[in-house]
């Protein structure tokens, strides 16, 4: 989902908690609803946006207006 949809959901109070997964190429950003269905970030073109920085990838969940962060690392 692109930044604009899931701000939305953010908005409704439907989000969970936001997800930092660790990717082959750097951190995978999601949003996960109550239910347990994750909602990765894409770009324009549906492809999931990696971010080579775990402090960019906070931050674009802070600017969403996510308050709860889990970070998933796997090695």
């Amino acid at each position: 989902m692109r930044v604009s949809e899931l701000r939305d959901l953010v908005a409704m109070d439907q989000i969970r908690e936001g997800l930092l997964k660790t990717s082959a190429d750097g951190w995978q950003v999601s949003l996960e609803d109550f239910q347990g269905h994750q909602f990765p970030l894409t770009d324009a073109t549906g492809r999931i946006k990696i971010y080579h920085s775990l402090d960019r990838a906070t931050e674009i969940l802070r600017t969403l207006g996510v308050r709860k962060m889990c970070v998933q690392e796997r090695f």
